[in-house]
This record gives C-alpha cells, sequence and structure tokens, in this order.
C-alpha cells in the first residue's frame, strides 16, 4: 500500500514537471521572455495611456456641454407666427 502510494506520489511529480517544461517551452516559442518588471512596467504604460484618453474624452465631453453655440436643433424652427397678418396694406378698402 505505501509502495502504490509513492509511486503514485512520483507520478504526480513527474507530471507536474513535464507541465512546467511544456508551458515553459511554449511561452519561450511565442517570444514571452519578458521578465515581470518590464511586464508590469508595460502594464502602468497601458493603463496610463488608458486614464490620458479616458480623461481627454471627458475634457471634449464637459467642453460640449458647455459651449451655448452647440447646438443640434434651431430654436425658431417651430415658430410660425407671422407678424403681418392682420396688417392692411391697401388704405382704400
Amino acid at each position: 500500500m505505501a509502495a502504490q502510494k509513492n509511486i503514485l506520489w512520483i507520478g504526480v511529480v513527474v507530471a507536474l514537471l513535464v507541465g512546467i517544461g511544456i508551458g515553459y517551452a511554449s511561452g519561450s516559442s511565442r517570444g514571452m521572455k519578458k521578465g515581470v518588471a518590464e511586464g508590469i512596467a508595460e502594464g502602468v504604460a497601458q493603463e496610463k495611456a488608458a486614464e490620458n484618453a479616458r480623461k481627454e474624452e471627458a475634457e471634449r465631453e464637459a467642453a460640449k456641454a458647455v459651449n451655448p453655440f452647440n447646438q443640434t436643433a434651431n430654436p425658431l424652427g417651430g415658430a410660425s407666427a407671422n407678424p403681418f397678418e392682420d396688417v392692411k396694406v391697401n388704405p382704400f378698402k
């Protein structure tokens, strides 16, 4: 019984080592040779770029909301009142 447990543990350790080796080889062949520090620095740079893009977009939206000349509709478009409707042009009638 103890021999079977030892063989089982040896098999588990060998499978784990083979898996680690395959993962390392796969990562190395895909060009993932960056260190942890370079990966963290790249992630921080990407996050800062995304933050700057969000900030610029928010500034543009705020500028659009504040600008009174940026109207999408004509405020007098629905008006149909004619001020000269009741004016008599011919004084002889």
